[in-house]
């Protein structure tokens, strides 16, 4: 069941009514009248269903009292609690009340289930809205001066472009390819004696009604789908000028919003990507730009962790909804840290320096054309960057590229002193080479091979050096009708090692990484790199500070997940303890399963730990007795749920490796009545397939990895799972050199007694519970949960893990003997 179905619903929720009105106005909220000024409202307003749950109550009400206080609300909400409403409906509220200092609600999530989950119920919401004002019409007692609520749902370039939508161009080239066909649209708005008109015939131009009709050619084909047609030829038109290929869809957009003053493009309810696409491409409009147009007018904002986190993201889109006027909601925040971690995470290729290089090089410093080279230089002296400068940077490049290459070969030296003379394909596909000892925080071999060789001022200007060349060039691009910038590489380099000497050495950990190439390059210059690629990387190993810096610039919000638990560890983690020095306040709530408990059985299985030690490889001529044992125990554990359900079956296992040996073991044995059906590490496309023959009918038992992504954001409702189990804590292999850099960052941070566990195992413990609660989402369902692991169902043990459990699952957990776990499922289904 999903959140939005997480209240008291009668046959006549809006659920079961047509779609509330959405659409797209040109102008302001003020300027089209859709605007939510009025008087302040209850989030009892907006509920949309008959009552409330007791949690959501007090939910919603904690996190609007710690929200006007500019603070945090932590909350762990098992499945049906209904979180999402909780987010929108206290959001709402704030965003709608005008003394309160909110002017949007910004809600979150990496997950895409969860993001429709929010647009589900912000539909819900307005459809509950337009009921009260028919009823009003009707006669009722119910206000009807009060607007649906707009929403706006932000995606990439790639899924919202009418030309990817069509297939006309591929979505892996959609952003360079997008900038090529922008910018004839730029130049003639720049360049025209009246740029608005030269821009307008730009669209008209292409539009089918001007093309001669007895023409039989691509061109006469609309750009369409069963959805939408737009007004446009499906053949990319060309400028008279330089037969140069334009967006006719940008185009229009740049003649529509040439007025900057004019409030750009409001949404009207709940604006879906797909709503979006549809209406920007009917009216020949740009759905990216108006897209990200809109962003100020809309009252509720749904996107992901990039639109916060990402530096990328934020300069080119979202960086100006980060302030105190933003109510910010992080749904799923159990994945907050390894997510931003990612992000804030910095990869520097060869590839990459030797184009910034030749840009540097050839297109400014050898400049040849006059008119050209006068706008970059006089644009780079209003930057405050010399010509003395470029060059100490080019060389400062060239010798950071020779010093790439050298530790590509070290590192290969390190794998085999004779690399030359063997096959390379035998090799790792990728080799991590550590710049410092990741146990020893101190600075790396790069950063001390800067300051011996004088180059320290110059990598601390790396960033203002870079972004300088970028702008120059765009100037000139900009100003000057016979060069063309549509990509650079300079503000890339330079962001990067800009980070490397400002990021500290406890927090990051840098090396050199090579990873082998998919196809040999028989025309690389250097023997390594026919076959490998290298790359500087530096890894965030505790995002606790930019975690914490971000959230300090909205002016309140909630962080919600069903597996935050123990919420005073992830406090600690993702520093929130830093705003709370700050006097803002945090608040931490947590709520059980709503559902009957006699519709559940919940065991922890105390069998002896499954760790790679003591289960061995799943290659069986390496095992020893003591192994071979252990294994079988986990097998007869998996058998007996899987013998005893009416129903699905998910096993999650440490590791795909493990989820096809037991795959195979089942197979091999028999007596298991269920199509067994096992998950490999594949593209989406195939995992969406493989998820589709599990629910497809008929009982099946489908092997995973607890590291897939069949284990999370995956919503088995219905019949659609009777039992899952967890076989062992799946703990992160610890052995390379970022895993020993991220436990020694958390060891110094939160003390030696807690590093460990801060760092793998609690997030551990929270992916095994994710799995574990697919199978309950629904007041009606019935199902089994199986933890399998001593460290479940013991408190005794220095490694036991049922401390990290929240207290409604630690009752809930009952820890039993393998030997006893079969009675005791026979008797649940035999009673359900």
């Amino acid at each position: 069941m999903s959140d939005a179905e997480a209240g008291t619903e009668t046959t006549d929720s809006p659920a079961n009514k047509e779609e509330a009105h959405a659409g797209l106005s040109k102008g302001s909220p003020n300027q089209t009248g859709y605007s939510s000024n009025g008087p302040a409202t209850d989030w009892r307003t907006y509920f949309p269903y008959e009552q409330p749950r007791s949690a959501q109550v007090d939910g919603i009400e904690n996190v609007i009292e710690t929200a006007s206080d500019r603070g945090y609300t932590l909350l762990e909400g098992a499945c049906g609690t209904g979180k999402t409403l909780v987010a929108l409906c206290g959001g709402i509220q704030l965003v709608r009340d005008p003394d309160s200092p909110y002017e949007r609600l910004f809600c979150v999530t990496p997950v895409k289930q969860q993001l429709q989950a929010f647009e589900d119920d912000l539909r819900a919401i307005n459809r509950a809205l337009d009921d009260r004002e028919n009823d009003s019409g009707n006669g009722s007692d119910n206000d009807s001066d009060i607007e649906p609520v707009s929403g706006l749902t932000l995606v990439g370039k790639a899924d919202i472009c009418s030309y990817t939508n069509t297939d006309r161009i591929d979505d892996r080239v959609i952003y360079g390819k997008c900038e090529d066909l922008r910018e004839p649209v730029r130049r003639a708005a720049r360049y025209a004696d009246d740029g608005q008109r030269a821009v307008r015939e730009l669209a008209n131009d292409a539009r089918l009604d001007s093309h001669n009709t007895n023409t039989n050619t691509t061109t006469q084909q609309p750009v369409a789908t069963n959805d939408w047609t737009s007004p446009y030829a499906r053949q990319f038109p060309e400028t008279d000028q330089s037969d140069t290929s334009y967006c006719p869809f940008y185009a229009k957009y740049r003649a529509e919003t040439f007025d900057e003053d004019d409030g750009g493009y409001t949404p009207e309810g709940m604006l879906t990507p797909d709503d979006l696409v549809a209406q920007a491409s009917n009216a020949g409009l740009c759905p990216h730009a108006v897209m990200s147009d809109s962003l100020q007018n809309a009252e509720v904002l749904i996107g992901n962790y990039y639109h916060l986190f990402d530096p990328t993201t934020l300069a080119a889109m979202t960086g100006e909804l980060i302030d105190d006027q933003t109510l910010v909601v992080c749904d799923e925040a159990h994945m907050l840290i390894p997510r931003v971690r990612d992000l804030l995470s910095d990869t520097l290729t060869r590839s990459t320096l030797s184009n910034a290089i030749s840009e540097i090089e050839n297109r400014v410093l050898e400049q040849d054309q006059p008119g050209v080279d006068r706008i970059l230089r006089q644009t780079l002296a209003e930057e405050g960057v010399r010509e003395d400068d470029l060059r100490s940077f080019i060389e400062f490049l060239h010798e950071a590229k020779f010093f790439l290459e050298e530790q590509a070969v070290d590192a290969l030296d390190g794998e085999d002193s004779n690399w030359e003379r063997t096959d390379m394909a035998e090799l790792p596909d990728e080799i991590q080479h550590p710049l410092r000892s990741p146990t020893t925080p101190q600075p790396d071999r790069f950063s001390k091979w800067v300051a011996d060789n004088g180059y320290t001022n110059i990598l601390r200007d790396a960033s203002h050096i870079g972004t300088a060349v970028t702008t120059a060039l765009r100037e000139a691009s900009n100003r000057h009708s016979g060069f063309e910038c549509a990509k650079t590489f300079s503000d890339t380099v330079g962001q990067v090692f800009g980070r490397w000497v400002e990021c500290g050495h406890e927090q990051y950990f840098r090396s050199i990484e090579l990873q082998q190439r998919a196809n040999r390059d028989p025309s690389a210059d250097l023997a390594w790199n026919k076959e490998y690629t290298a790359q500087f990387q530096m890894h965030n190993c505790l995002p606790a500070t930019e975690i914490a810096g971000r959230l300090g610039e909205f002016g309140g919000g909630l962080l919600m997940s069903a597996t935050l638990e123990p919420l005073d560890v992830y406090q600690r983690s993702v520093g929130l303890g830093q705003l709370e020095a700050e006097g803002r306040p945090i608040q931490e709530l947590t709520y059980g399963l709503p559902f009957p408990n006699e519709n559940r059985a919940s065991f922890a299985v105390d069998l002896e730990k499954f760790t790679y030690k003591n289960r061995g490889g799943t290659d069986g001529r390496w095992r020893d007795p003591s192994q071979d044992a252990l294994r079988e125990h986990y097998a007869e554990v998996i058998q007996s749920v899987a013998k005893t359900t009416p129903g699905n079956v998910l096993v999650a296992m440490p590791s795909y490796a493990e989820g096809e040996w037991i795959a195979s073991v089942l197979r091999q044995t028999g007596g298991i009545r269920k199509e067994i059906l096992v998950d490999e590490s594949s593209a989406n496309e195939v995992t969406d397939e493989l998820k589709d023959e599990f629910f497809a009918g008929g009982d099946k038992l489908l092997v995973t990895s607890l590291r897939g992504t069949l284990t999370e954001g995956v919503d088995y409702d219905g019949d659609r799972l009777a039992a899952c189990v967890v076989c062992g804590v799946p703990i992160t292999n610890i052995n390379g050199p970022v895993p020993k850099a991220i436990k020694t960052a958390y060891e110094r941070e939160f003390g030696q007694n807690n590093g460990f566990d801060y760092a793998f195992t609690v997030p551990a413990v929270r992916k095994a519970r994710q799995a574990l609660g697919r199978v309950i989402r629904g007041h009606d369902e019935v199902g089994v949960r199986v933890a399998a692991d001593r460290r479940y169902a013991s408190r005794h043990q220095w490694d036991d893990v049922r401390e990290y459990l929240p207290q409604y699952e630690r009752e809930d957990y009952t820890p039993v003997e393998r030997t006893d776990l079969g009675g005791q499922l026979e008797a649940f289904w035999n009673e359900s």
